[in-house]
């Protein structure tokens, strides 16, 4: 495999367990890494089976470690933590209809996979392209977003809409 590089002085996005940084030379590429090789791994586990149905962006590269290009004279010496290639993911819109896909991607995820997308909100979820048209995918495969006992708005079924009132995001749990 060629050596790729963190391009770090772009952007990068955080997330309660990984980060992910974009790819030099690769901007539909990037990197997301984890702080250990253990949660890489589950990440990468959940990653692969996803993107086997195209439920969550392909995957470019084993679990690895990679190193931060030179930028204007900065140098971080030492390599990322482990972590894995992928394409990239971009944010969604906040309204009605994202959540009626969301809604659809987690029901995809539990009918070909088996799993329940239960920390399924708009950051968890990200759009890529598919034949010229937006898709909807997981983006955040980490154990935590499939074992759960409530969705990401507290209702007992995974996916925004409330199975007791068929709304989205609704104010049942609030009452």
């Amino acid at each position: 495999m060629r050596s790729y590089t963190i391009d770090y002085s772009n952007w990068f996005e955080e997330g309660g367990f990984c980060q992910v940084y974009p790819i030099k030379e690769h901007s539909e590429w990037v990197f997301k890494e984890f702080r250990s090789k253990k949660t890489a791994q589950q990440s990468y586990k959940y990653h692969k089976l996803l993107a086997s149905f195209d439920l969550a962006p392909k995957i470019f590269s084993k679990i690895i470690k990679l190193n931060f290009a030179e930028e204007q004279g900065l140098s971080i010496t030492e390599p990322s933590d482990w972590g894995y290639i992928m394409e990239r993911a971009y944010p969604t819109k906040h309204d009605n209809k994202t959540m009626q896909d969301i809604q659809y991607l987690v029901e995809d995820i539990e009918d070909k996979t088996g799993l329940k997308f239960w920390d399924c909100h708009w950051y968890n979820v990200g759009l890529v392209l598919r034949k010229q048209k937006k898709k909807l995918v997981c983006i955040d495969t980490g154990k935590e977003s499939f074992n759960g006992i409530s969705n990401a708005w507290g209702f007992a079924e995974p996916g925004p809409k409330c199975s007791y009132c068929e709304e989205y995001q609704c104010k049942c749990s609030e009452e």
